[in-house]
């Protein structure tokens, strides 16, 4: 039976393979240290791109509150024949324009009509008669019930997952002389015990960061 022999490398492989183990090792190192930068490059491209669509989303509501002046206020004062007054339900009244709450709340409408990652709220548990029920959540309800007790906290809450952030921030309704004076006598209202510095309700911005939606923007490592 023939016997079989097996081939050595020769000496010219084995310098090659010498030579290469130690640049094969630099190679490497030198990748693993560069990750660090790579990830601060796609997060500094991320943060940016992250702030611009923000920015875009508030334009975008700022926007609606130019649009809804120049439509709810300016043209009925323009058009009104008689005496201008205002009302939360002042497009049934020609002449009428919204008070600064119903402003608030339209302002609010629209935001969440766009869909965008930028809302704003104006919600408060003692809704006008014939106005639907603000629809509160555990946030939301923990919010009022805090400011009550102490107006001046921050209150706000971070949610989600690192790939699909939001950011809840929510400051007090406190009612001045002229809200006061409306609610306590207005026939629709819920509530007529209010004195100056109550907290009525709550305002709250909701600014969402969707990271796995910008995941392209991953490109340096």
């Amino acid at each position: 039976m023939p016997k079989t022999t097996m081939a050595l490398p020769n000496k010219s492989a084995l310098r090659r393979q010498r030579y290469l183990a130690p640049l094969l090792v630099v190679f490497v190192t030198l990748g693993l240290a560069g990750l660090p930068f790579a990830a601060w490059l796609d997060l500094s491209v991320l943060t940016s791109t992250l702030l611009r669509q923000q920015a875009a989303d508030f334009g975008r509501v700022v926007d609606d509150v130019r649009d809804l002046y120049a439509t709810d206020v300016v043209a009925r004062v323009v058009q009104a024949k008689d005496k201008v007054t205002t009302a939360h339900n002042f497009r049934e009244i020609p002449g009428a324009i919204p008070i600064p709450a119903t402003m608030s709340l339209e302002i609010g409408r629209l935001s969440a009509a766009h869909g965008t990652n930028f809302r704003y709220r104006f919600i408060s548990d003692y809704p006008f008669e014939g106005r639907a029920p603000h629809r509160l959540d555990a946030f939301e309800k923990d919010a009022i019930e805090r400011l009550r007790a102490d107006p001046k906290q921050r209150i706000q809450d971070v949610s989600g997952s690192i790939f699909d952030r939001t950011v809840r921030v929510a400051t007090p309704i406190v009612m001045g002389a002229a809200c006061v004076s409306c609610h306590n006598t207005h026939p629709l209202s819920p509530k007529r015990d209010w004195k100056v510095g109550d907290v009525r309700g709550i305002q709250e911005v909701i600014v969402g960061q969707p990271i796995e939606a910008n995941v392209f923007a991953f490109k340096f490592l």
